[in-house]
């Protein structure tokens, strides 16, 4: 999150900036690895995602949403749509970056635009299933 809120700041999308960044930032190795590819993951895939926030976020403009906010939720929406955590998990995890770095009404915004992505993630899901 504090990678993609770096890039939100200073428009610099470069590789080896968040590497530098990842690398002074994170506390454990596999943190490192773990954190580039949820960050790399959102860049490859950033249009779809943002459609898919701002399109939850029925009364607010993508830009005008705090910046922790934006980006706890595009982290979330990249683990939800990877499925490596459970999507439950990757949401309450949002809800937790917006008490711990956002306003007092963060962790419910965040909740309330999540959740009809991941509920919406599902269907998709489901509807996948029974077509092959």
């Amino acid at each position: 999150m504090q990678a993609l809120c770096q890039w939100d700041v200073q428009h610099d999308e470069s590789p080896e900036n968040l590497r530098e960044f990842l690398a002074a930032h994170a506390e454990v190795a596999g943190n490192i690895a773990y954190a580039a590819e949820l960050v790399e993951s959102y860049w490859t895939r950033r249009k779809g995602i943002d459609r898919r926030i701002a399109e939850a976020a029925t009364q607010w403009d993508l830009a005008r949403i705090s910046r922790v906010e934006r980006n706890a939720m595009r982290v979330a929406v990249v683990e939800m749509m990877s499925e490596r955590i459970p999507p439950k998990v990757a949401l309450h995890e949002a809800m937790q970056i917006g008490d711990q770095f956002g306003g007092a009404e963060s962790s419910r915004f965040i909740n309330g635009v999540l959740d009809p992505i991941l509920h919406q993630l599902r269907s998709d899901a489901d509807a996948k299933d029974h077509t092959g």
